[in-house]
């Protein structure tokens, strides 16, 4: 009788240590599942964000070829609105680096190569200089402006402002592309497997 209720005992912890790995396990399934969840919702949100990156730097350039037919500029509008883009793009850039480009990383190492040439310094130099450039510009026009020195710009500054936003356009463009191209092919892995699974 005593081999028969430790074999009992045995069995019962066994069933209920199998209950637990069970259990455990659809924890983990649902865990997996919210990931995915999040990975995709934090692919759709960049996505977006180039998106409305993209419209702004439209709209600015618009602006300014408007402002230049008319020959008068509202650069104290267009700057708030250069300043509000720069944010746009701090936050976009922290989502990159903190979470998409890791995670795409870590779900495919051998994506790494890839992802670190989108990362390259080098290539966000150019962003820099281009913003720089269309922020310094704006800000002077708009210092002198405030101090009353010249209140109309001259076609030929105001040229150079829709010169600048217009390289800045490009550039973003063709960055923004390029990040999509290179990306998006592993990106679009995660929701095949996801639908594949689901």
């Amino acid at each position: 009788g005593d081999l028969e209720s430790k074999f009992t005992s045995a069995f019962e912890a066994f069933g209920c240590e199998s209950s637990r790995t069970v259990e455990m396990l659809s924890q983990l399934q649902e865990g997996l599942e919210m990931q995915k969840e999040h990975q995709q919702k934090l692919v759709t949100y960049w996505l977006g964000q180039h998106e409305v990156m993209k419209g702004e730097l439209e709209l600015m350039l618009n602006m300014a070829n408007a402002a230049s037919e008319a020959e008068e500029i509202g650069v104290a509008e267009l700057q708030a609105r250069f300043k509000q883009y720069m944010v746009m793009l701090e936050e976009h850039e922290e989502v990159e680096d903190r979470m998409l480009f890791p995670m795409l990383k870590s779900m495919f190492p051998q994506s790494a190569e890839a992802v670190d040439r989108v990362l390259d310094p080098e290539r966000h130099k150019g962003v820099d200089m281009l913003n720089e450039r269309v922020g310094r510009l704006l800000q002077q026009l708009h210092e002198r402006h405030v101090n009353g020195q010249q209140m109309v710009l001259t076609a030929k500054e105001m040229r150079r402002v829709v010169e600048a936003l217009e390289k800045l356009n490009d550039y973003m463009v063709g960055h923004i592309r390029y990040e999509e191209e290179v990306t998006m092919p592993w990106l679009n892995q995660t929701e095949t497997d996801a639908l594949s699974k689901g």
